[in-house]
């Protein structure tokens, strides 16, 4: 099979497009034929090296995490899918065995079915950001009906899909994005709109009852004032010193600090494809880049100006949703 492979950790010209042996399904796998994957941080942050304690020095490694396609076989004991169901998930693909490839082989608990609303380049782009945002919200923020949210990077490839789930709960948000995307953040559901590059939202005199810092650029030390006497800030940036916050505030009454870790898993998959079913939950794509060209779309994707998604294409696809630029 072809897939995009590094050889070494670095900066995106790491990438080359090589042929790979394919392998069949071990017990409780599927083996995929992937047709778009997505690009989130986690994946350039394990192509530079930073998650070295988990992936390790063995190289060739295929990164990619989020992936859609078909299933070609079934590993023994799986019951759930059989060849030819179309599905999504994402896998925790920061040890080499992941997405960036024509096939692949994941636990069959990682994959959903696919909505049948999007195609394969939509369905890519949701897994990983959209399961963040709504464990962010629900499961780490409390989000309730009639909450004043504020979403930190609104038109961000996590911010968009919780823009969208906020809203899908009843909750009030507030989008912090650039003030190009201010039309693409009220499209997504915003209510209000701060521009960051015309005004530092720290000083709006505004106070959250959730604070979700989807771009992961501001501490609970900066958001802080911003909390209700009970609210609650959560980041998708774990460190020592949010950790330590984390305890501290954790049976305390007052304000709580949080961070958010996703697995993927049938569950919130199946939410998310009901959503999206359902015309509530759209993913927003920046640009789809072919494989050949997974350099050039990790370079936009880690440009920090992308609205949503940045996807690749993997594998045959009866349509397209956009173009690289």
């Amino acid at each position: 099979m072809k897939a995009a492979v590094i050889r070494k950790y670095g900066g995106p010209d790491t990438f080359r497009i090589e042929e790979v042996p394919e392998r069949g399904p071990k017990a409780g796998e599927i083996k995929v034929r992937n047709v778009a994957t997505s690009i989130n941080p986690i994946d350039f942050k394990a192509r530079k090296g930073y998650l070295f304690v988990v992936s390790g020095f063995r190289f060739p490694k295929i990164l990619g995490a989020d992936f859609a396609g078909v299933v070609e076989a079934c590993g023994a004991g799986v019951r759930n899918f059989k060849p030819g169901d179309e599905v999504y998930g994402f896998t925790a693909a920061a040890g080499g065995k992941g997405a960036l490839a024509e096939s692949l082989c994941c636990k069959a608990s990682v994959a959903s079915a696919k909505p049948t609303s999007l195609d394969f380049e939509q369905a890519a782009a949701l897994p990983l950001a959209a399961s963040t945002a709504y464990r962010a919200l629900t499961k780490e923020g409390g989000l309730t009906a009639g909450m004043r949210v504020l979403v930190v990077g609104a038109t961000g490839g996590v911010g968009h899909f919780a823009v969208q789930i906020a809203r899908i709960s009843g909750a009030h948000v507030t989008g912090v994005c650039r003030s190009s995307g201010e039309s693409a953040a009220r499209e997504l559901g915003c209510i209000d709109v701060i521009a960051y590059d015309r005004t530092d939202f720290r000083r709006s005199g505004q106070t959250f009852d959730l604070i979700f810092d989807a771009a992961g650029k501001y501490g609970f030390g900066a958001c802080r004032a911003l909390l209700t006497a009970q609210g609650t800030y959560v980041t998708t940036i774990p460190g020592p010193s949010i950790m330590l916050r984390r305890v501290l505030t954790a049976s305390a009454s007052g304000r709580k600090a949080r961070f958010v870790a996703a697995n993927s898993n049938d569950r919130d998959l199946s939410l998310m494809r009901q959503w999206c079913d359902e015309g509530r939950l759209k993913p927003l794509i920046d640009a789809v880049f072919p494989l050949e060209e997974t350099r050039q779309a990790f370079e936009r994707a880690e440009s920090g100006r992308t609205r949503g998604k940045v996807v690749i294409r993997t594998g045959e696809t009866s349509g397209s949703v956009g173009k690289a630029e």
